[in-house]
C-alpha cells in the first residue's frame, strides 16, 4: 500500500468535489430561473399595486384635507413675496427703469 501525501488527498477531494458542485449549480439555477418565471410576474405586479395604492392613499389625504388650500395659498404668496423683494433689492440696483417716454 502506499501512502498519499496530504497533498495529493486534498487534490483528489477537489477534484471529486468539482463535478458535484458544477451540478448542483446547473440545478440550482435552473430551479430558480423556473421559480422566478412564475412568481416574478406576480410579486411585480404586487409591488406595483402596493406603490400605487400608498400613491393614491397619501394623495387623498393631503389633498382633501383643510389645510391644503392654506398651504397652497401660502406658497403661492411666499413665491409673489420673493419676487418682489429679488426686483426691488438685486435686480433693479444694476437695471435702469424703462419708461414709455422719451
Amino acid at each position: 500500500m502506499t501512502d498519499k501525501s496530504y497533498g495529493q488527498i486534498l487534490t483528489e477531494g477537489v477534484v471529486r468535489a468539482i463535478p458535484w458542485a458544477l451540478v448542483f449549480s446547473l440545478f440550482f439555477l435552473i430551479t430558480m430561473k423556473i421559480f422566478l418565471a412564475m412568481v416574478g410576474n406576480e410579486a411585480k405586479k404586487a409591488i406595483d399595486f402596493a406603490a400605487r395604492s400608498a400613491i393614491h392613499t397619501s394623495m387623498n389625504a393631503v389633498l382633501d384635507s383643510e389645510v391644503f388650500p392654506k398651504v397652497k395659498q401660502n406658497t403661492k404668496e411666499a413665491i409673489e413675496y420673493t419676487v418682489q423683494t429679488v426686483n426691488k433689492e438685486l435686480v433693479a440696483a444694476y437695471v435702469k427703469p424703462i419708461s414709455g417716454k422719451k
